[in-house]
Protein backbone atom coordinates (compact mmCIF):
# COMPACT_ATOMS: atom_id res chain seq x y z
CA UNK A 1 0.00 0.00 0.00
CA UNK A 2 1.46 3.40 -0.93
CA UNK A 3 0.89 6.89 0.43
CA UNK A 4 -0.83 9.40 -1.81
CA UNK A 5 -2.29 12.92 -1.68
CA UNK A 6 -5.60 13.80 -3.28
CA UNK A 7 -6.08 17.44 -4.35
CA UNK A 8 -9.57 18.72 -3.64
CA UNK A 9 -9.20 22.36 -4.64
CA UNK A 10 -7.34 24.15 -7.40
CA UNK A 11 -5.21 26.25 -5.04
CA UNK A 12 -3.69 23.12 -3.46
CA UNK A 13 -4.35 24.48 0.04
CA UNK A 14 -6.68 21.60 0.92
CA UNK A 15 -5.72 18.00 0.26
CA UNK A 16 -6.81 14.61 1.55
CA UNK A 17 -4.38 12.04 2.90
CA UNK A 18 -4.71 8.50 1.61
CA UNK A 19 -2.71 5.46 2.70
CA UNK A 20 -1.58 6.40 6.23
CA UNK A 21 -1.04 3.52 8.65
CA UNK A 22 -2.90 3.92 11.94
CA UNK A 23 -5.51 6.34 10.63
CA UNK A 24 -8.69 4.85 9.28
CA UNK A 25 -11.78 5.85 7.35
CA UNK A 26 -14.26 3.32 8.73
CA UNK A 27 -12.35 0.01 8.91
CA UNK A 28 -9.69 0.78 6.29
CA UNK A 29 -6.05 0.38 7.36
CA UNK A 30 -3.77 3.11 6.03
CA UNK A 31 -0.01 3.62 5.53
CA UNK A 32 2.18 6.58 6.52
CA UNK A 33 5.57 7.39 5.03
CA UNK A 34 7.24 10.64 6.18
CA UNK A 35 5.71 14.05 6.84
CA UNK A 36 5.40 16.75 9.46
CA UNK A 37 3.80 15.46 12.63
CA UNK A 38 1.72 18.21 14.26
CA UNK A 39 -1.99 17.53 13.79
CA UNK A 40 -3.75 20.90 13.85
CA UNK A 41 -7.37 20.44 14.95
CA UNK A 42 -9.89 22.52 13.05
CA UNK A 43 -13.59 22.44 12.31
CA UNK A 44 -14.54 20.18 9.41
CA UNK A 45 -15.74 21.74 6.16
CA UNK A 46 -16.62 20.81 2.61
CA UNK A 47 -12.98 21.41 1.71
CA UNK A 48 -11.82 18.84 4.26
CA UNK A 49 -14.47 16.28 3.33
CA UNK A 50 -15.56 16.08 6.98
CA UNK A 51 -12.05 15.65 8.39
CA UNK A 52 -11.14 17.64 11.49
CA UNK A 53 -7.33 17.76 11.61
CA UNK A 54 -4.52 18.40 9.18
CA UNK A 55 -0.77 18.28 8.78
CA UNK A 56 0.88 21.49 7.60
CA UNK A 57 3.19 20.62 4.73
CA UNK A 58 6.48 22.30 3.79
CA UNK A 59 4.82 24.32 1.03
CA UNK A 60 2.12 25.64 3.36
CA UNK A 61 -0.63 23.37 2.08
CA UNK A 62 -2.90 21.46 4.46
CA UNK A 63 -3.02 17.66 4.30
CA UNK A 64 -6.30 16.61 5.95
CA UNK A 65 -6.04 13.27 7.75
CA UNK A 66 -8.74 10.75 8.78
CA UNK A 67 -10.62 11.42 12.02
CA UNK A 68 -9.70 8.13 13.70
CA UNK A 69 -6.24 7.14 14.94
CA UNK A 70 -5.17 4.02 16.86
CA UNK A 71 -2.18 4.93 19.01
CA UNK A 72 -0.45 4.99 22.38
CA UNK A 73 -0.79 8.13 24.51
CA UNK A 74 2.64 9.49 25.51
CA UNK A 75 1.97 12.77 27.34
CA UNK A 76 0.08 16.04 27.38
CA UNK A 77 1.32 19.60 27.87
CA UNK A 78 0.33 23.25 27.68
CA UNK A 79 2.39 25.85 25.84
CA UNK A 80 1.83 29.57 25.44
CA UNK A 81 2.30 30.47 21.80
CA UNK A 82 3.22 34.05 20.96
CA UNK A 83 2.56 35.66 17.57
CA UNK A 84 3.83 38.86 15.99
CA UNK A 85 0.36 40.02 14.95
CA UNK A 86 -1.87 38.04 17.34
CA UNK A 87 -2.41 37.86 21.09
CA UNK A 88 -0.60 35.05 22.96
CA UNK A 89 -2.66 31.85 23.14
CA UNK A 90 -2.46 28.75 25.32
CA UNK A 91 -2.28 25.53 23.31
CA UNK A 92 -2.88 21.96 24.39
CA UNK A 93 -0.47 19.39 22.94
CA UNK A 94 -1.33 15.68 23.04
CA UNK A 95 1.62 13.52 22.00
CA UNK A 96 0.89 10.03 20.70
CA UNK A 97 2.67 7.21 18.88
CA UNK A 98 0.79 5.63 15.98
CA UNK A 99 0.83 1.94 15.13
CA UNK A 100 3.71 2.41 12.64
CA UNK A 101 5.91 4.01 15.30
CA UNK A 102 5.45 7.57 14.02
CA UNK A 103 5.09 10.33 16.60
CA UNK A 104 2.22 12.80 16.24
CA UNK A 105 1.12 15.77 18.31
CA UNK A 106 -2.54 16.81 18.38
CA UNK A 107 -2.64 20.59 18.80
CA UNK A 108 -5.61 22.77 19.71
CA UNK A 109 -6.47 25.83 21.72
CA UNK A 110 -6.64 25.14 25.45
CA UNK A 111 -9.93 27.06 25.66
CA UNK A 112 -11.66 24.82 23.14
CA UNK A 113 -14.16 21.98 23.22
CA UNK A 114 -11.53 19.76 21.61
CA UNK A 115 -9.12 20.32 24.51
CA UNK A 116 -11.78 19.84 27.18
CA UNK A 117 -13.10 16.65 25.56
CA UNK A 118 -9.57 15.24 25.16
CA UNK A 119 -8.71 15.85 28.81
CA UNK A 120 -12.08 14.67 30.11
CA UNK A 121 -11.75 11.40 28.21
CA UNK A 122 -8.21 10.75 29.41
CA UNK A 123 -9.10 11.65 33.01
CA UNK A 124 -11.77 8.93 33.01
CA UNK A 125 -9.32 6.19 32.03
CA UNK A 126 -7.43 4.10 34.55
CA UNK A 127 -3.64 3.77 34.62
CA UNK A 128 -3.97 0.31 33.08
CA UNK A 129 -6.21 1.58 30.27
CA UNK A 130 -3.88 4.48 29.49
CA UNK A 131 -0.97 2.04 29.20
CA UNK A 132 -2.74 0.15 26.39
CA UNK A 133 -3.45 1.29 22.81
CA UNK A 134 -6.35 3.71 22.47
CA UNK A 135 -8.44 5.01 19.59
CA UNK A 136 -8.89 8.76 19.18
CA UNK A 137 -11.86 9.96 17.14
CA UNK A 138 -12.61 13.56 16.17
CA UNK A 139 -16.12 14.81 15.45
CA UNK A 140 -17.18 18.21 14.17
CA UNK A 141 -20.37 19.71 15.60
CA UNK A 142 -21.09 23.11 14.13
CA UNK A 143 -17.92 25.18 14.43
CA UNK A 144 -16.58 23.10 17.32
CA UNK A 145 -14.59 19.86 17.21
CA UNK A 146 -14.89 17.21 19.91
CA UNK A 147 -12.58 14.31 20.73
CA UNK A 148 -13.76 10.94 21.93
CA UNK A 149 -11.52 8.11 23.09
CA UNK A 150 -11.94 4.34 23.14
CA UNK A 151 -9.79 2.04 25.28
CA UNK A 152 -8.62 -1.50 24.62
CA UNK A 153 -11.13 -3.99 26.01
CA UNK A 154 -9.92 -7.47 25.17
CA UNK A 155 -9.87 -7.74 21.39
CA UNK A 156 -12.10 -4.69 20.86
CA UNK A 157 -12.20 -1.01 21.81
CA UNK A 158 -14.82 0.48 24.14
CA UNK A 159 -15.66 4.18 24.12
CA UNK A 160 -14.94 6.09 27.33
CA UNK A 161 -18.10 7.07 29.21
CA UNK A 162 -17.95 10.70 30.37
CA UNK A 163 -20.12 11.68 33.38
CA UNK A 164 -22.90 14.04 32.31
CA UNK A 165 -21.77 16.90 34.55
CA UNK A 166 -18.40 16.96 32.77
CA UNK A 167 -20.03 17.50 29.38
CA UNK A 168 -21.81 20.76 30.13
CA UNK A 169 -18.85 23.15 30.21
CA UNK A 170 -15.22 23.56 29.22
CA UNK A 171 -12.45 22.84 31.69
CA UNK A 172 -10.88 25.74 33.53
CA UNK A 173 -7.11 26.27 33.37
CA UNK A 174 -6.65 24.67 36.82
CA UNK A 175 -8.83 21.71 35.84
CA UNK A 176 -6.78 21.28 32.68
CA UNK A 177 -3.55 21.30 34.70
CA UNK A 178 -4.97 18.68 37.08
CA UNK A 179 -5.99 16.48 34.16
CA UNK A 180 -2.57 16.80 32.54
CA UNK A 181 -0.86 15.92 35.82
CA UNK A 182 -2.99 12.76 36.04
CA UNK A 183 -2.34 11.84 32.40
CA UNK A 184 1.42 12.28 32.60
CA UNK A 185 1.58 10.41 35.88
CA UNK A 186 -0.08 7.36 34.32
CA UNK A 187 1.44 7.37 30.83
CA UNK A 188 5.06 8.14 31.65
CA UNK A 189 6.18 4.63 30.69
CA UNK A 190 4.27 4.39 27.41
CA UNK A 191 7.05 5.73 25.18
CA UNK A 192 9.40 3.01 26.41
CA UNK A 193 6.82 0.22 26.61
CA UNK A 194 7.86 -3.01 24.80
CA UNK A 195 4.96 -2.82 22.33
CA UNK A 196 5.69 0.81 21.41
CA UNK A 197 9.42 0.18 21.17
CA UNK A 198 8.79 -2.79 18.86
CA UNK A 199 6.63 -0.64 16.55
CA UNK A 200 9.26 2.11 16.47
CA UNK A 201 12.06 -0.34 15.70
CA UNK A 202 9.97 -1.89 12.92
CA UNK A 203 9.35 1.57 11.43
CA UNK A 204 13.09 2.28 11.45
CA UNK A 205 13.75 -1.05 9.73
CA UNK A 206 11.22 -0.13 7.04
CA UNK A 207 12.91 3.22 6.46
CA UNK A 208 10.28 5.32 8.26
CA UNK A 209 11.84 8.01 10.44
CA UNK A 210 9.43 9.51 13.00
CA UNK A 211 10.02 13.23 13.51
CA UNK A 212 9.34 15.52 16.41
CA UNK A 213 7.08 18.40 15.44
CA UNK A 214 8.73 21.82 15.28
CA UNK A 215 5.71 23.65 16.65
CA UNK A 216 7.19 27.16 16.59
CA UNK A 217 8.26 26.86 12.94
CA UNK A 218 4.84 25.51 11.99
CA UNK A 219 3.08 28.38 13.73
CA UNK A 220 5.29 30.91 11.95
CA UNK A 221 4.45 29.31 8.63
CA UNK A 222 0.75 29.27 9.46
CA UNK A 223 0.91 32.96 10.39
CA UNK A 224 2.55 33.78 7.06
CA UNK A 225 -0.23 31.93 5.23
CA UNK A 226 -2.90 33.83 7.15
CA UNK A 227 -1.26 37.19 6.46
CA UNK A 228 -0.90 36.39 2.77
CA UNK A 229 -4.55 35.35 2.37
Amino acid sequence: MTFSQVLIDTTAIDQLAEGMLGFSDDAQELLSESMMTTLFISGASSSSNGRCSYLLMDDGSRLWVPNSLTCWLVDASIITQTYENYDPADKLLIRVIASDGSSYIYRCGLDSWAASSFLSCFSNLSKEQLAEPIQIMLTSKGRATFASVAYKDGETFTRVAIPHHQLSSKLSYDQALAAISYINGTTQDNEDAPETREQTERAATDGIEPMEAATVELDELLTEIREAS
